[in-house]
């Protein structure tokens, strides 16, 4: 197989799964990982792909600007190990605020029914996941209504956030770098999501594999910002590697 047949297999394969991996792409074309990441770095550097650790992804839209249902269904396995080892690390009768990221609207997902909560959130989906739960009690900030999000954002968001008490915040990103910390790829969410970390008690970022090593255009906080990541189980390797020394917990899915 020529070079450009093997690249543009790729990143159909990207652009249908949203992300792919080197290991697996070198079993899949019987070649060395080697081959597999110039190819990647080929296509990286003419804007098709988005490198990973490990990989890449599909560089045809930021994720976080993807509908919400495309976003949802992308790592669903790895999410839903994310989020039932987070959910061990809520308590009851905490008021809990959730972004309005899919890892997170995993997490409520999985909330154990009759656990008394206040969840609080900007996301329309996690006001639908929880409405049936009659021991949480809902909070749902206001604003200006993103569609393409399902969550809303602006003034009015920060002004509800700012009155209430908030225990802990799960969120999501779409970039952890080691150095530089947690990035989104939208302001608006940058700048809210800044807010919540600085407004909770305490915060924790829910970050599956393929973000892990990722950067994006917005920068919203530090490693020193964040008291837990919690990771699926791929992310091992790079962890070992990059987060040796870290001022967060550093908890993987089992």
């Amino acid at each position: 197989m020529l070079p450009v047949e093997r690249q543009n297999r790729i990143l159909k394969l990207a652009r249908t799964n949203g992300t792919v991996r080197t290991i697996d792409l070198a079993k899949d074309f019987d070649v060395a990982e080697e081959t597999i990441r110039r190819d990647l770095d080929f296509l990286s550097r003419r804007g098709h792909l988005k490198r990973t650790h490990g990989g890449a992804m599909d560089n045809s839209a930021p994720l976080a600007e993807l509908p919400y249902s495309e976003r949802e269904s992308r790592q669903l396995d790895e999410k839903t190990a994310i989020a039932k080892e987070a959910i061990r690390l809520i308590l009851p009768g905490e008021t809990i605020l959730i972004d309005a990221s899919s890892t997170a609207l995993q997490l409520v997902s999985h909330i154990p029914v009759g656990l008394p909560l206040r969840v609080v959130s900007h996301s329309i989906a996690v006001m639908e996941r929880l409405s049936g739960h009659e021991s949480v009690e809902l909070v749902q900030l206001g604003g200006v209504y993103e569609p393409r999000g399902r969550r809303y954002s602006g003034m009015l968001t920060e002004l509800s956030l700012r009155a209430l008490r908030i225990d802990r915040f799960f969120f999501s990103a779409s970039g952890l770098d080691p150095l530089r910390g947690l990035s989104e790829p939208n302001s608006e969410q940058a700048r809210l999501k800044r807010l919540m970390i600085e407004h909770a008690t305490w915060n924790c970022a829910l970050i599956d594999h393929t973000k892990m090593g990722g950067q994006d255009d917005f920068f919203f906080a530090q490693l020193h910002d964040v008291n837990t990541v919690v990771t699926d189980g791929k992310a091992r390797g790079y962890a070992k590697a990059n987060f040796k020394s870290v001022p967060f917990d550093l908890k993987f899915s089992r």
